[in-house]
């Protein structure tokens, strides 16, 4: 378990010394509020009611994890599989005393804590933003719902992880392996749209699954489904995924 730990601090070091990933978390962080002028305008220019201050953070949410994050995630999950495998920098890594499956475990659970600190950020910039809004007192009130809502969106944005990892391992180089991921997520996307009943196996159809967990009534049958559908997924993919790490020739 500490080797794993040490390789997975290890992996997070070489992420956060990339410039795109701070550029990225800089993304992150300013996006809530590139949207409020839009929502002011409409609140005090046009005296329409637009998006209350309670709901800010929850709206940003739905933006954020149909395609931000979504992209976020592949292309760091391009970088850190496709792009080390491209530049043979991986041969590094798979010198040292540590066994495959190791190593891929810490590239995902370093992808993980990214994923979930990219989250975090977009949470409390958000809740930030909202207090911004003319009607600022109302954004205090559904702090607790908006923090659920948040927390529940992990688990398809790291399925999402499995998913991306597993794809990157198939490319030599992180622009092939974004490009496939981007385009298989708006494939995903469309055909749920096209062939609603047999998209609810998809893992995809789920991303906004956070909003079952808003309004106070939870359908307990549904979320114990989804999430068990998006647990098997994701193992799925790690399990499938590892396999070809381990057998994968660098």
């Amino acid at each position: 378990m500490e080797l794993l730990k040490r390789t997975t601090v290890n992996e997070l070091a070489k992420l956060y010394a990339r410039k795109k990933t701070i550029w990225l978390l800089a993304v992150a962080l300013i996006l809530p509020f590139a949207g409020l002028p839009a929502v002011r305008q409409l609140q005090d220019g046009l005296g329409v009611a637009g998006v209350a201050s309670d709901q800010y953070a929850v709206t940003i949410l739905n933006v954020m994890t149909l395609f931000v994050l979504p992209l976020l995630i592949f292309m760091t999950a391009s970088d850190m599989v496709s792009g080390e495998i491209g530049d043979k920098t991986i041969r590094s890594v798979l010198s040292r005393p540590v066994n495959r499956s190791k190593i891929y475990a810490a590239k995902l659970f370093a992808l993980f804590v990214h994923t979930a600190g990219l989250l975090l950020l977009v949470f409390v910039a958000s809740e930030a933003a909202a207090f911004m809004l003319p009607d600022a007192g109302k954004a205090a009130g559904g702090l607790a719902e908006t923090a659920v809502a948040y927390a529940a969106s992990a688990l398809p944005l790291f399925v999402l992880c499995t998913a991306a990892a597993w794809v990157a391992l198939g490319f030599k180089n992180a622009s092939g392996a974004l490009t496939v991921c981007i385009l298989l997520y708006a494939a995903a996307k469309g055909l749920a749209l096209v062939f609603p009943d047999y998209m609810v196996f998809s893992p995809v159809t789920y991303m906004n699954w956070h909003q079952l967990w808003l309004g106070g009534s939870l359908p307990a049958g549904r979320l114990f489904a989804i999430f068990s559908l998006l647990l098997g997924c994701g193992m799925v993919f790690y399990t499938t995924g590892y396999y070809v790490f381990d057998k994968k020739e660098v």
